[in-house]
């Protein structure tokens, strides 16, 4: 093993054995985000990605559920009152989680700047140290690779990490009328030793309605 797989294989066997899982799938109709990102792209230079605005919905759910974003280091429980998001990002010879920091302050242009500029260091090997550090929630999204459900492993010493799954058109039924809509599931993997599977589903369903009601984050 080369010096980055052994690193990832480390943390990977720490986490997996250490730490409870628990994942819980969500389906959401993302008709209205894949309306508003397309809408977003055609008014301006800067280009979202799915990945943005699942970041900036995250940020609000969160808030809303803060204990996913408490770490656990040792038997104590990490109260932060900052919203630092990891997003993984794949590289040729492995896996790099650079970190958002105090996401909560960021508009979802700032987050989306900001996790493009980390990302293309990440694959140009630029990152510093103080930017794949101090992570409180991870988001890996596997989209691209048309991948419908999985289980991510939560990185430690974070407490939750969400998996972003391909969207896809399918027959929806809405009040008794059949229609097309997009939909996507959302995987989230959890610390059952510190989130209970109710706190873990009312996230979810808090991030599930974002991202249904989108316009909701540019207010």
């Amino acid at each position: 093993m080369d010096t980055m797989r052994r690193t990832i294989s480390q943390r990977m066997k720490k986490s997996w054995t250490e730490i409870p899982h628990v994942t819980e799938d969500i389906k959401v109709d993302v008709t209205e985000l894949v309306n508003l990102r397309e809408n977003l792209n055609k008014s301006g230079e800067h280009k979202f990605t799915y990945t943005d605005l699942i970041a900036k919905a995250c940020v609000i759910a969160l808030k809303k559920n803060p204990v996913l974003n408490w770490p656990i280091e040792g038997d104590e429980i990490i109260k932060n009152p900052n919203i630092n998001l990891g997003i993984a990002v794949a590289l040729e010879d492995g896996l790099i989680v650079p970190v958002v920091k105090n996401a909560e302050n960021k508009s979802l242009l700032e987050l989306s700047k900001e996790i493009k500029e980390l990302s293309e260091k990440a694959r140009e090997n630029k990152l510093i140290p103080d930017e794949i550090t101090g992570g409180t929630f991870t988001i890996t999204n596997l989209g691209m690779y048309e991948i419908d459900s999985f289980t991510p492993i939560i990185n430690p010493p974070e407490s939750a990490i969400l998996g972003v799954n391909k969207i896809y058109k399918e027959p929806v039924v809405i009040e008794d009328n059949i229609v097309i809509r997009h939909t996507m599931k959302l995987s989230l993997s959890f610390d059952h030793r510190l989130i209970d599977g109710a706190t873990a589903a009312k996230f979810l369903l808090d991030l599930k309605k974002i991202l249904e009601n989108p316009v909701s984050m540019l207010i």
